[in-house]
């Protein structure tokens, strides 16, 4: 989306991509190279909602319960009816808790249609449709306590039973709640119309509908209401008789009541099928729905766009398309089908849903890791997208480091563990810190970034600094010895250890061998041949003594140095191993001159 101003003769504009990047520009139509661009991150709508506290515990409950659900299932066998239902519940009780916490209808919207999916796809299927909607609603509908609380209150007397009370009453039954319907007529004085209308509600048992033995029962309900219809029993109160007649499933008054009580047509489905066959079978059940929907909507929302409706009519294909707006409710809803089915097309889908939703939690960096978990769960394409955002991603200290590069050594992703290494590395070497840039370096196991941290301490950090980095202490010198590097700086701290406390003999014994060591990089010996020359110039007046062998091996060691190392020398290097050699052979000299032996 581009946009374009102009204002005081200068002109402004802005394009925001789908990324997270907004581009701005700011230019001046009378100086035409003159143009001053910006980029400016954007807080996506995700990454906002999933700022606040309670969507966050959401994400995570949701990840705890995905996670025993992965260890818990096998890539090639369908769960079981029993595990699959074990699991269902977990995931619909986190989003009741949801639901509650933020007091949100769609939360409880997201738990309704969860719940719904349990019961009519991932239950045994040991009990009728009917008496499946009917807990469904008795558990699902949180609207009608708060219906239940208006109805009492409204209750005053004084100026008698107000409306809102009979639509307290209305929505009770209608939603298949006739405890609460029961309870809220207890409150009104006891006539016979109450009495009969009662008492017909308590005959009522919805664990009938399950056994076919009790069929007959279920009859002589439905019996006991035409015979009170009949009898009269309601005529002295018109809001019951209306009420009885919704039982009986009379057209009229099924068509005008309940879209003025109920906010969805989903609602109304458990009443609707009750009193229009309440034995329906999946097929019965999906023309009944289809009735209602009518019933409540007429032609204003297309079935095909009614996630409800694709649920119960088992449309697959849309069904998902449309849960793909709740991405915490698409993931793991499509990820349960999935394993309870082993579905191709649901499998497909569950890695389109979970990509995306693991990226967008990878990136917001408190939830980092289980965006992880779930690109993990993806197979191959989402260990090589979490390869890529962990290469992207801003480590914030070194306990995030440490989480990154177990799980890059977990899943083996070798590049990854590279860029957290060498992140952690260069940024410790900025801020001075050599112990940790040295720690880090060593876990790259990379000859070059070892060999680039150990030059970096040798030529920056001051000698307290050298003796103190602890990590040396606890390399031992098996390890030590694979690098040149790490070789010569594990001898280089003890060298400087020793010239802190005073043993100079220590140190003259020490530096000789540190400075003939094999493999050791050029610019290390800039300093090391400072330290000779001064040891050497002090010779005659601490007494030390430098044998003659010690000498000769040192000057054919500086003349092969200098013919290896010619192209690598500066003029001030060159000049200081020609002073050293001319100090070396006068030294040697001297010690012959003197006599002194062997040592």
């Amino acid at each position: 989306m581009v946009q374009m101003a102009e204002f005081g003769g200068r002109e402004y504009g802005i394009a925001v991509s789908d990324s997270s990047t907004v581009f701005a520009y700011l230019a001046n139509p009378s100086k035409s190279k003159e143009i001053d661009m910006i980029m400016v991150e954007k807080e996506s709508q995700s990454r906002q909602i999933l700022g606040t506290p309670n969507l966050r515990r959401l994400v995570i409950e949701m990840f705890s319960v995905f996670d025993r659900c992965q260890r818990g299932s096998s890539p090639d066998k369908p769960l079981d009816t029993a595990s699959c239902c074990t699991f269902s519940t977990a995931y619909r009780s986190v989003l009741y808790n949801a639901a509650v916490s933020h007091n949100s209808t769609e939360f409880m919207t997201d738990f309704a249609l969860w719940s719904l999916y349990e019961k009519l796809w991932f239950s045994p299927g040991n009990s009728s449709i009917c008496a499946d909607l009917i807990l469904w609603a008795n558990q699902s509908f949180n609207f009608v306590k708060e219906a239940v609380e208006n109805a009492a209150d409204a209750l005053d007397p004084v100026s008698g039973i107000a409306e809102e009370f009979w639509k307290g009453v209305a929505i009770t039954l209608l939603t298949c709640n006739f405890q609460e319907c029961i309870e809220l007529l207890s409150l009104l004085e006891r006539t016979p119309e109450i009495e009969a209308f009662v008492g017909m509600l308590n005959f009522f048992d919805h664990e009938n509908l399950s056994d076919e033995a009790m069929v007959d029962r279920v009859n002589e309900w439905k019996e006991l209401m035409r015979e009170n219809m009949a009898n009269g029993s309601y005529e002295n109160n018109e809001n019951l008789k209306y009420m009885a007649k919704l039982l009986l499933g009379e057209e009229r008054y099924l068509c005008s009541i309940a879209p003025r009580v109920l906010n969805e047509w989903w609602q109304y489905l458990p009443f609707y099928v009750l009193v229009k066959n309440p034995f329906a079978g999946h097929s019965e059940l999906i023309e009944l729905a289809s009735e209602c929907r009518y019933t409540f909507l007429g032609d204003e929302v297309p079935e095909e766009q009614d996630v409800f409706w694709c649920l119960v009519a088992k449309d697959d294909t849309n069904f998902q398309q449309l849960v793909a707006s709740n991405p915490w409710l698409a993931v793991h809803l499509v990820d349960l089908i999935h394993k309870s089915t082993q579905d191709p097309e649901f499998a497909l889908m569950r890695r389109i849903h979970m990509l995306d939703y693991a990226s967008v939690l990878i990136m917001h960096s408190p939830l980092w890791e289980i965006g992880a978990g779930y690109l993990a769960a993806c197979g191959i394409e989402g260990l090589l997208r979490l390869e890529s955002h962990i290469e992207g991603i801003y480590i914030e200290d070194d306990e995030m480091a440490e989480q990154l590069l177990e799980l890059c050594e977990m899943h083996r992703l070798e590049d990854a563990k590279s860029c957290v290494t060498n992140t952690m590395t260069i940024r410790y070497l900025k801020q001075n810190e050599w112990s940790a840039a040295l720690a880090w370096a060593l876990k790259t196991g990379s000859k070059k970034t070892i060999d680039m941290t150990v030059t970096r301490i040798v030529s920056s950090s001051s000698k307290d600094e050298l003796a103190a980095l602890r990590v040396l202490g606890s390399i031992s010198s098996n390890s030590v010895l694979s690098l040149p590097s790490l070789t010569f700086l594990y001898s280089y701290q003890r060298f400087v250890k020793m010239m802190q406390s005073g043993d100079v003999l220590g140190c003259v014994q020490h530096l000789i061998p540190l400075i003939m060591m094999p493999g050791v990089p050029t610019q290390y010996y800039y300093d090391l041949f400072d330290y000779l020359i001064a040891i050497i110039k002090e010779d005659g007046r601490t007494g030390i003594r430098f044998s003659k062998e010690i000498l000769y091996e040192l000057s054919t060691f500086l003349s092969t140095f200098s013919l290896d190392k010619s192209r690598e020398l500066n003029a001030n290097y060159v000049k200081k191993v020609k002073v050293l050699k001319k100090m070396v052979m006068l030294k040697m000299a001297d010690s012959i001159a003197k006599g002194i032996a062997c040592s």
